[in-house]
């Protein structure tokens, strides 16, 4: 089973970051980024206190998602490949399925499976909805760690990520492609993974 994180791994940039970036208030974002990095908060307080300042209608950011968005190189390649070897491929995000959908739609790839967050749209700020609150025993945040789990245990465990919301959820995959921080993360503990830029890189090793 492929599983692919989407922010920052199925897309160029992370998405969420700069949608935030572009409609929050800059010194919300700076400093909550700067606190998740700490430690001081959890990425799911970040997120909230993050979208809580973003007030642009849902038009406004989607239009602005849709033009500038970028898939990575060889992401469709990977898709055939699953479809080709009967490997189900997921879609797991931390991110919000109102920014991920229009884009794999756009994509033709609006018949992937995505499990998401989601938030919705108001004028006084975005209000984040979490699919699983419950606390990961081994990170102590709530992760995707337990969402993974519950996929298809008896299945080899293919992960692909790039950032933060992926350290713990990569640690439980039988084989795990990194890129950006997450790469360099798992470096340091010396967890085995597979550097990658574009989905080539992915889809010509697991060939």
């Amino acid at each position: 089973m492929l599983v692919v994180d989407y922010d920052g791994t199925i897309t160029v940039d992370d998405v969420l970051d700069r949608v935030a970036m572009e409609f929050a208030e800059d010194h919300v974002v700076s400093e909550e980024t700067g606190a998740l990095d700490g430690g001081a908060l959890t990425l799911h307080e970040v997120l909230r206190l993050e979208y809580a300042a973003v007030r642009a209608s849902r038009e406004a950011v989607l239009s602005w998602v849709l033009g500038n968005a970028r898939i990575r190189d060889g992401f469709a390649g990977l898709v055939a490949l699953a479809e080709e070897r009967g490997w189900p491929l997921v879609v797991l995000s931390s991110g919000f399925r109102t920014l991920i959908d229009p884009v794999l739609a756009r994509e033709g790839l609006s018949s992937l499976r995505v499990i998401a967050n989601d938030v919705e749209p108001d004028p006084s700020g975005w209000r984040v909805t979490f699919l699983d609150e419950s606390m990961c025993d081994v990170c102590g945040e709530a992760c995707k760690r337990r969402t993974l789990a519950g996929l298809e245990p008896a299945r080899e465990l293919v992960y692909m990520g790039d950032g933060y919301s992926d350290r713990c959820a990569a640690q439980q995959a039988d084989i795990v492609f990194a890129r950006a921080s997450l790469a360099r993360y798992l470096g340091e503990r010396g967890v085995a993974h597979h550097r990658f830029e574009t989905f080539d890189d992915v889809v010509e090793r697991l060939r």
